[in-house]
């Protein structure tokens, strides 16, 4: 007895080395979502005045999935990605170790799913048995792979890093923000010196941490939202269900972890059938001795060895004598011929009935983030991850709805009824992981450079009809005192005008295209709220040779 307790605690210091390994990746993931809330310019170099201090893309750097879809849609690698190959050689010797020990979304899942009732033993045995749908994943990973090859990065909207980026950044950080923002205004309000004093503390803890300095906003994230909580929620009635049934990155692993090094050994003359490995099993990968090990669906979680009584499993090198596995799913011809051409035809149907697709006529309200390719090739490469949307200072992208077309669901767009593009920063093209933004540096962006013109996203227009001094003889110059480029981009006409008897001196607003950047600093200052009497639009952009205002 003494000999099989050291054993089991032995594999029980695994389980909690995991539990450790999660909290620990799971706080570097949130410390680098919302270290990043305050950032204007902290940290300088040569070329660029607002450097990130933190490598706040990292997660997203190791991501294989995000590497083989830009691959397959471009032939070409980012340099960033190339640290993804880590995670790959990892599978190879570990099996889908990652998901269970390293992966932020595994880890959120893994939580909830600990929050289910307390259910009987039979119960729990079920919920962790093998199920046919856990092929789910392996067919929409086929079909998000060949859509990359046809020049879709649509695999962004399931990939888990790019999900659980955007949620957190997009859905949690917002509410975040608001609930503390709210809490500090109250209590600051309070007339008891005491909670004055608290509302100082927190406001001096959470500022440029949690409480964004202009407010943060999340425009048109409401699918975005229901669909990041969805997937939590779910959690609560399968355990780890996207793990399970639907994460991409999960079958890339499971793949790639059918060469792995690690294997499990099942002693059938130890097993009592006591059902505990099925039990506590995360990956739902068949670990009691007398069934097939799932190969690809074991995430190395070790639980099913650290409460095994018997000392009946254990995990080694490769080449157990008698091991029985089933080494990956079970995916017949007419399912991986569906799965394929389902990812080859999404691709034309969401070009070939949406306006804005590319060789279409652009959304006007399709305004890209400063340094972001053009069109086609932007959708090649985004992934959706809303690392450009969360570290915008002025809180100016959001993720697109249908302004970018079916294809473009979730990819940034400038919106400047709630924010514009400060002229300096270039904070989002320094934390693309994909290279959908290119790097700019300030000078590039101002036109400063001697390497060519200033950066356009788009264009301003003066919408006469609601324009205070062209429709209603009232004066208003906010438009033309807020423009940040140098010379400015707007100039103003004096005239005098004879509003009801009365001369009136005004200050027409005109727009220079030669000048303007399309920052939607004009847009969102205008003193008309409902619809600005200056908009912006994607006209004009450096980004394409096409959408131009004269060709």
């Amino acid at each position: 007895m003494g000999k099989k307790a050291g054993q089991q605690k032995k594999w029980l210091r695994f389980r909690v080395g995991r539990r450790i390994s999660q909290v620990l990746f799971l706080t570097i993931f949130l410390f680098l979502i919302f270290a990043t809330v305050g950032l204007t310019g902290a940290g300088f170099d040569a070329e660029n005045s607002a450097a990130v201090p933190y490598p706040v893309e990292a997660f997203l750097d190791v991501n294989p999935l995000a590497m083989v879809t830009v691959f397959l849609s471009t032939f070409s690698v980012p340099k960033t990605l190339l640290w993804s190959l880590i995670v790959l050689a990892s599978a190879v010797f570990f099996g889908r170790a990652f998901c269970s020990w390293v992966c932020p979304m595994g880890t959120l899942n893994h939580a909830v799913s600990e929050t289910k009732p307390s259910l009987t033993k039979k119960q729990k045995r079920s919920r962790n048995q093998v199920k046919p749908a856990h092929k789910i994943k392996y067919l929409l990973l086929i079909s998000l792979l060949v859509s990359a090859l046809f020049g879709s990065a649509i695999v962004g909207v399931f990939d888990p890093i790019s999900m659980v980026t955007r949620g957190i950044a997009l859905t949690v950080l917002p509410i975040a923000n608001y609930l503390v923002s709210e809490f500090i205004e109250r209590t600051a309000a309070s007339g008891s010196q005491s909670i004055q004093q608290l509302s100082d503390a927190v406001y001096g803890a959470a500022h440029g941490f949690v409480v964004h300095q202009g407010g943060l906003i999340t425009a048109s994230g409401t699918l975005l939202s229901l669909f990041f909580i969805a997937v939590l929620v779910a959690n609560r009635f399968v355990p780890r269900f996207w793990c399970r049934y639907a994460c991409p990155l999960g079958a890339l692993l499971g793949l790639t972890g059918r060469f792995s090094l690690l294997s499990l050994k099942k002693d059938e003359d130890k097993c009592t059938q006591c059902g505990k490995c099925e039990q506590f099993c995360s990956g739902a990968a068949s670990p009691m001795p007398g069934t097939n090990w799932e190969r690809a669906e074991c995430d190395v979680c070790m639980n099913c060895v650290a409460v095994c009584p018997e000392d009946a499993l254990q995990f080694g090198l490769a080449g157990w004598a008698g091991l029985t596995e089933n080494d990956g799913p079970d995916l017949r011809k007419r399912q991986l011929i569906g799965s394929a051409l389902a990812g080859a035809v999404i691709v034309p149907i969401a070009r070939t009935t949406t306006i804005s697709s590319p060789g279409g006529r652009p959304d006007p309200a399709c305004i890209r983030p400063p340094g972001a390719v053009a069109e086609e090739s932007f959708l090649e490469r985004c992934i959706r991850c809303g690392q450009c949307m969360k570290i915008c200072p002025n809180n100016a992208l959001h993720p697109a709805l249908d302004e970018a077309g079916v294809e473009g669901l979730w990819t940034p767009i400038l919106v400047p009824k709630v924010g514009y593009c400060e002229p300096t920063c270039t904070l989002c093209t320094q934390v693309c992981p994909t290279a959908a933004i290119k790097r700019v540096h300030e000078k590039q962006k101002t036109g400063a450079s001697s390497k060519g013109a200033m950066v356009r996203i788009g264009t301003a227009f003066i919408q006469r009809g609601r324009c205070l001094p062209w429709a209603m003889g009232t004066p208003c110059t906010v438009c033309e005192e807020f423009c940040p480029v140098s010379p400015k981009a707007i100039r103003l006409e004096r005239v005098t005008e004879q509003v009801n008897g009365t001369s009136v001196t005004l200050l027409r607003p005109y727009i220079d295209p030669a000048l303007c950047t399309g920052c939607g600093a004009c847009e969102y200052v205008c003193p008309v709220h409902d619809e600005a009497a200056v908009i912006v639009t994607s006209a004009g952009e450096t980004r394409s040779k096409q959408n131009k205002l004269l060709l």
